[in-house]
């Protein structure tokens, strides 16, 4: 069992006269990478000895419980060596850094290798993994001057609040071994642990939140004691029990503490409070160095309506991005300027474009204006190119006056630069973050029913949508961070044929990241609004939501016979029931919200 207070070494800094927490927590630092260190010993022992597969089981979970106490610190101290521990089971890439490729290693590899089954043919390699974190873990231990909290803890526990919600109680980094539920408790020791030790300072600053925090603690590890299960276990109850208000707690302390954030860590999240609020999304973090105005917005979407800047003046970008399909057009592939042959892919919706640093299904821009220019030039698109297109509007008064309202008196001031910004400007004002099922999270408990909530608790669950589709922005922007966006590769077919099928021949992301695990990879794209984005995929093959549960289910391309040794979705079926397909559908529907900007656009 773990205990919430965690091991009773941990009674020792609490009792400490020192008051600076900073040293509390160096001593703490080192007493849990003490325990690690020999938790990986233990497992080692465990394999060397060639005990019962049940045994080493239990050594490998041992091992992750003093892992999970050292998450927090980890993950936001040491990001680059936090991979080394517990990084992907396959070969992946940090979007930071997408030419630096990262083999696998750590507790997910580890894990491959004791789940389902033990093999011990392969105890060499389990063993080799096995002596590389334990080196990792002896380095760092043995190094506690490299740990500065420098002040950031509040934001470190935000960022692991995150996480718990986003990916620990989702199963991400426990995909075989089903152990996220009591791994989520260590994490959440650890945190309690941290908190006893800024009593003092934390009690001064916000009484209340310090104690409600350490209410809600103990009061989550109680819950998930008393509701064991993995594919049972009630994660909307839990999170709006628990989690939101300990994500609202420690806001309030950092918040009046002024303990600040760390400028390197990038952040699409405020982190001052809940991941659900209203306000919670930093709306301007790909901006870059533009400077959005009323004027430039008003600009850019009477641009995104006129058919001028197409080479035949018939096409605008509304045309294959409409309002009322939630900026899609609602066709598999979208047409090309001749108006009956496609483009290679489906048309994506233009809702939280803002919100993304990855753009395209196969990630090869990241500025807004970068697409623009590109579609403008695109002789299967507009095939106007800015400058040419341009021209068309440099006669009118009335166009004249806007650009120069926006971009200043320049005699040039009608140019290509200018006009994808201002059309850059007006998609970022469309931001889609008040659903139904965002209302439910702020506390407006009629917003779902009783089937829709079983929906998202199988989303985040059993059917395993969350650890792809990230909370709350239901696309694969990596959190905690939230800045990157992930791409899969799920084997998407080129038609419904189950008996015959054929992968889809769109070769994805390796186009522009030529690694081999890129092939047929594309970007995870956002749910939010799928009731209006059909048909679904990049390809467009699935014409109803039905047919894309049933595709998950069945274990993507490798379920339907497909070979594909680079698939990153599970391929292991779902088992889902027709009631719990039914009812995961009925969630996503509540993730729809468009009406606000479709009501303005009719005024």
């Amino acid at each position: 069992m773990v205990l919430l207070c965690g091991s009773i070494s941990l009674l020792s800094f609490f009792s400490q006269k020192d008051s600076d927490p900073a040293e509390r927590l160096k001593s703490y630092y080192s007493t849990q990478f003490r325990e690690l260190s020999q938790k990986i010993a233990l497992l080692k022992t465990a394999v060397e000895t060639d005990n019962s597969t049940g045994s080493i089981r239990e050594s490998f979970l041992q091992a992750r419980l003093a892992y999970k106490k050292l998450e927090l610190i980890l993950e936001y101290y040491f990001e680059g060596d936090a991979i080394r521990f517990n990084g992907l089971a396959i070969n992946f890439i940090e979007e930071e850094d997408p030419m630096a490729q990262q083999e696998p290693q750590g507790f997910q590899m580890i894990e491959s290798f004791i789940y389902p089954a033990y093999d011990r043919n392969k105890k060499k390699d389990l063993l080799l993994y096995i002596e590389k974190l334990a080196v990792i873990t002896k380095g760092l231990g043995n190094n506690s001057y490299l740990f500065k909290p420098q002040g950031y803890m509040p934001d470190a526990i935000m960022e692991e609040l995150y996480r718990i919600i986003s990916l620990g109680i989702t199963g991400f980094d426990s995909p075989l071994a089903g152990l996220s539920l009591i791994e989520t408790k260590a994490a959440l020791s650890s945190i309690l642990a941290v908190q006893q030790l800024y009593n003092e300072e934390w009690t001064l600053i916000q009484p209340a939140a310090y104690s409600n925090m350490r209410r809600l603690l103990n009061g989550a590890s109680l819950y998930i004691d008393n509701h064991p299960g993995f594919n049972r276990f009630n994660r909307m109850e839990f999170i709006m029990v628990y989690l939101n208000p300990l994500c609202d707690a420690i806001g309030s302390i950092k918040t009046k503490g002024n303990y600040k954030e760390n400028d390197l860590r990038y952040c699409l999240i405020k982190k001052t409070g809940s991941l659900f609020t209203a306000n919670s999304l930093d709306r301007d973090r790909y901006l870059y160095d533009d400077k959005p105005s009323a004027a430039r917005t008003a600009l850019g979407e009477k641009l995104f309506y006129e058919p001028l800047l197409s080479v035949n003046n018939k096409r605008s970008c509304a045309g294959c991005h409409q309002p009322a399909k939630a900026f899609t057009d609602g066709l598999p592939k979208a047409l090309q300027l001749d108006e009956h042959s496609t483009l290679p892919r489906n048309t994506p919706t233009l809702w939280n474009a803002a919100l993304q640093m990855n753009l395209f299904y196969d990630s090869r821009h990241v500025r807004l204006d970068d697409v623009i220019i590109e579609v403008l030039g695109n002789e299967k698109e507009m095939n106007s190119g800015g400058a040419a297109a341009l021209k068309n509007l440099q006669h009118s008064v009335e166009y004249r006056t806007m650009f120069r309202d926006a971009y200043g008196d320049a005699a040039n001031v009608v140019n290509e630069t200018n006009a994808a910004n201002a059309i850059g400007t007006y998609i970022r004002t469309l931001i889609s973050y008040n659903s139904r099922f965002d209302k439910y999270m702020r506390g407006q408990k009629n917003k779902m029913n009783a089937n829709e909530i079983n929906g998202f608790n199988l989303f985040m669950g059993k059917a395993k949508c969350a650890t792809c589709h990230y909370v709350p922005l239901f696309n694969g922007s990596k959190p905690p961070a939230y800045y990157y966006q992930e791409s899969e590769v799920i084997g998407v077919p080129a038609s419904t044929d189950t008996l015959h099928p054929v992968l889809d021949n769109d070769p994805g992301r390796i186009k522009t990241l030529p690694f081999d695990f890129f092939n047929h990879a594309f970007k995870t794209p956002t749910l939010r609004n799928i009731a209006l984005t059909a048909p679904y995929m990049h390809n467009g093959v699935y014409k109803t939501l039905e047919d894309v549960i049933d595709f998950y289910d069945k274990g993507g391309g490798q379920g339907l016979g497909l070979n594909i040794p680079n698939q990153s979705l599970p391929a292991e079926k779902l088992l889902l029931t027709n009631t719990e397909k039914r009812q995961l559908k009925a969630f996503m529907l509540t993730l729809t919200d468009t009406t606000l900007r479709i009501a303005k656009r009719k005024e």
